[in-house]
């Protein structure tokens, strides 16, 4: 039986093979797309997952507040990790990973700069922990011994090229002893929060035991619960340690206790956060690398959700509008006596049957189209239909899914046609049911359309507002130098030579640029109470640091050469005085208190620079403290060109670099690219969305496509009668035209209540687009009318045909 509902599937799609390519293109596109999002959808959701332990790992973080605003921060104090195995049994296992800036790492003639993110360093615990694949060396003691370095496959091949690295010897920087590679590792999974390229031994650089370390937040601390552990009750206790480590130096430090500093609306605690939460509910300062976003994530989904819904929506319209066309079959199938439900199982089987050859199609798709996809959104996916055992057999019982939900219900309008009426006249039973369906399902379709089209607008306009914004600095022909460090103390001699030349208008050095981080330190003022800690963004930079980026000073003066106090003087921003409730600020100062009985250091204010932006703009300007940077800490230097030539003046740099440090790579950026980085989110979803946007609407329009020709088809003696009563082919076009722009008006209707989610959407940034209904209802008409000319446009391909045909051809069709 299953076999005769199989052949007959075929021969139908064979004879109305027009349609069935209208369905089955319009279809695996829809599964195409929705294969791509799910795909990256999955990648989000499964981050960490992999780890053998990664149910009963928890990262600790730090939760405060101050006055100057809530503290998340992902970075602990070192001597955690020893404290919770000595305090809490319930803890099985601690590893602590920490960045200490970049490296120069050289194999022979092989030189290499590696970054704080490319070179981390961890515990000896760390494959005790995480179940990242260590391929040579033993993961209990590959990371134990002072300069023990463990690589990556990928980096073991660049400095150690096919030899075997174990027991070969790298230099770090200017040590003059040698690490020792102990181990080579699997390259990092794409689904895990954080990546390496080399990890190094903690224990190369031990911590000094001062309890003051307790307050220095530089560790990522993740632990392993063991079974059974309540990790509720086990994170309210978290707070003993505070009192225990922490509360000593407040009493130290503030005179005051720990009770008097929460009393005066201060706190400090530990958090746990599960480990496979990190990449998109983080939301921590100083973590590794940046956290995902799981709005984009519901975004995609919901995405993926809409195509499909156009594609299933095209599907139904074709098979009920051909319905007619398959009444007489229907009919006398009943009368030699076949059942309703054998009638509903052949046509879901052509449903089926249709929808498993849109899958091959839609497979095809993204096995040709993956490479472009993962370049435009700078990802690594991989789609392997056999890669796992589950992906194939849920792609086609997906398929199946969707065939069915499409069919059913032409198969039961079918399947019920009543065999006296179809056999007796032209017409079909339900034909007005049929259409209002039609209508109702082609609504819908213009409503999804119209939804993705917003939302791509929304999102291109607020990228293009970010991009557009003042920022509060000139990003533009400022280059980047990284690893100012190595020039140790001819750094000023090095800015002193850059700057001679023509194009070269001022240079400087800082910790930090915009878009790269801060530091986060305490802050107290002159004649406020001890208690009154105020946590400012902070870098440390030298001269010219305000002309390099060309900030605005609002009020007294950057550091000055001309004014050796300015040694201790800090530059802070508008936003600092607004939170610290400072009204004087060139009066003001701000004081270190010593710990150990030396005198108190002041700090004047000296500046009020205007507010920039060093973040994204999914967070407000925080407040900063811009300290003077004494010698050359590691940092970059930042060089303002003019508009000559950038490759002459970049190769006149690059040989004054080399005349001072030649065996340091000179490495450089562009400021814009930096701070670029910070919109790469917004652009990847403005992005994505647009190219659902366009596979939205052409599906929708091949949809229209087919259902026009075939309604046309079925109206032609309707159309030749009106001709001949003299309508003219523009009246014959507007007619066929009219409803299809009725109902695109009721779905720009029904479209209005979107723009509560975009809203929503554009409240997760601090600064964005001004959104009200006015401008709504703008985007909302000028989207309708784009899918309204589409609409109309495919929809007068065949209404001129129709209505140019001669009406005796029409008749006679009759």
């Amino acid at each position: 039986m299953i076999r005769s509902y199989i052949q007959i599937a075929f021969r139908n799609l064979w004879r109305n093979r027009g349609y069935a390519s209208i369905n089955i293109f319009g279809l695996a596109l829809g599964l195409a797309t929705s294969i791509f999002i799910f795909l990256y959808v999955i990648n989000e959701l499964s981050y960490d997952r992999f780890h053998e332990k990664s149910e009963r790992i928890y990262k600790v973080w730090v939760s405060g507040m101050m006055p100057t605003g809530e503290m998340h921060d992902a970075v602990t104090a070192g001597p955690m990790a020893a404290a919770m195995l000595a305090d809490y049994p319930e803890v099985e296992q601690v590893v602590r990973i920490r960045t200490f800036g970049g490296w120069l790492v050289r194999n022979g003639d092989r030189v290499f700069n590696e970054t704080e993110q490319e070179f981390l360093f961890a515990d000896s615990t760390f494959f005790d922990v995480f179940s990242f694949t260590l391929l040579k060396g033993d993961p209990k003691t590959c990371l134990k011994e002072p300069r023990s370095i463990v690589l990556t496959e990928e980096y073991a091949k660049k400095y150690f090229g096919n030899e075997d690295p174990i027991g070969r010897t790298l230099k770090i920087e200017q040590d003059t002893n040698v690490s020792v590679v102990t181990g080579v590792m699997q390259d990092f999974p794409v689904n895990s929060h954080f990546h390496a390229k080399m990890l190094g031994s903690l224990s190369t650089y031990p911590e000094n035991g001062d309890a003051l370390n307790w307050v220095n937040q530089n560790y990522h601390t993740y632990i392993v619960l063991r079974e059974g552990t309540d990790v509720e009750a086990f994170d309210a206790s978290l707070y003993e340690m505070v009192v225990k480590y922490v509360g000593p130096i407040v009493q130290q430090a503030m005179g005051i206790d720990l009770e008097q500093f929460e009393a005066a609306g201060n706190s400090y605690g530990y958090r746990l956060m599960p480990l496979t939460d990190i990449h998109l509910r983080s939301g921590l300062r100083f973590d590794l690398e940046p956290a995902g976003n799981p709005l984009y994530v519901y975004l995609f989904l919901g995405a993926a959700i809409m195509v499909l819904v156009i594609a299933g929506i095209n599907f139904m319209n074709m098979a009920t509008a051909q319905s007619s066309s398959r009444s007489k079959e229907v009919g006398l199938r009943k009368v030699v006596g076949s059942r309703k439900s054998q009638l509903i199982s052949q046509f879901l089987t052509e449903s089926v049957v249709l929808s498993l050859l849109a899958l091959v199609v839609a497979v095809v798709l993204v096995y040709l189209l993956l490479p472009g996809y993962n370049n435009l959104i700078r990802m690594n996916l991989d789609f392997n239909l056999f890669g796992q055992s589950w992906i194939l057999p849920v792609l086609i019982l997906f398929a199946v899914l969707i065939g069915v939900l499409s069919g059913t219900y032409p198969a039961f309008v079918l399947a019920s046609f009543r065999p006296s009426a179809v056999l007796s006249s032209n017409k079909s039973s339900g034909g007005r049911n049929k259409g209002i369906l039609r209508n109702l399902l082609i609504v819908t379709q213009f409503t999804t359309t119209i939804v993705i089209l917003l939302g791509t607008v929304v999102v291109n306009r607020q990228l293009t507002f970010m991009q557009k914004k003042d920022l509060g600095f000139e990003k533009q022909n400022v280059l980047v130098i990284h690893r100012s460090d190595v020039l140790e103390k001819q750094i000023d001699a090095f800015k002193e030579e850059i700057s001679a030349h023509s194009n070269v208008i001022v240079a400087a050095n800082s910790t930090h640029i915009p878009s790269g981080g801060f530091w986060g330190n305490a802050h107290w003022l002159e004649g406020r109470g001890s208690d009154d800690i105020y946590t400012l963004a902070m870098y440390r930079t030298s001269y010219d640091f305000e002309k390099a980026l060309d900030l605005e000073l609002v009020e007294g003066r950057f550091f000055s050469r001309e004014m050796s106090t300015d040694s201790v003087g800090v530059v802070v921003n508008e936003a600092a005085l607004k939170a610290l409730r400072i009204e004087d600020p060139l009066n003001t100062r701000f004081v270190q208190p010593s710990y150990r009985g030396d005198p108190d250091e002041f700090m004047p204010i000296i500046g009020v620079v205007k507010d920039f932006h060093f973040e994204s703009m999914s967070n407000e300007i925080k407040p900063m403290a811009i300290h003077f940077m004494p010698g050359n800490f590691e940092g970059k230097i930042i060089v303002r060109l003019g508009d000559g030539n950038k490759q002459e003046t970049i190769n006149f740099i690059q040989s004054k670099w080399e005349s001072i440090t030649a065996e340091h790579p000179f490495e450089y950026t562009w400021m814009d690219e930096e701070f670029g980085k910070l919109f790469d989110d917004e652009r990847k979803t403005g992005l994505l969305l647009a190219i659902f946007s366009i596979l939205s609407i052409f599906v929708t329009c091949l949809g229209l496509l087919g259902l026009i020709s075939y309604v046309t088809s079925q109206r032609r003696k309707e159309i030749g009668v009106r001709k001949i009563m003299g309508a003219s082919i523009k009246i014959v076009m507007t007619l066929l035209s009219r409803e299809t722009t009725l109902l695109l008006g009721i779905s720009a209707f029904l479209s209005i209540p979107a723009y509560f989610g975009i809203r929503a959407w554009l409240q997760k940034f601090a600064y964005h687009l001004n959104f009200h209904w006015g401008f709504y209802f703008l985007i909302l008409i000028l989207v309708a009318l784009v899918v309204l000319i589409l609409a109309v446009m495919t929809v007068s391909i065949h209404s001129y045909r129709a209505a140019s045909a001669n009406p005796v051809e029409s008749l006679r069709y009759e």
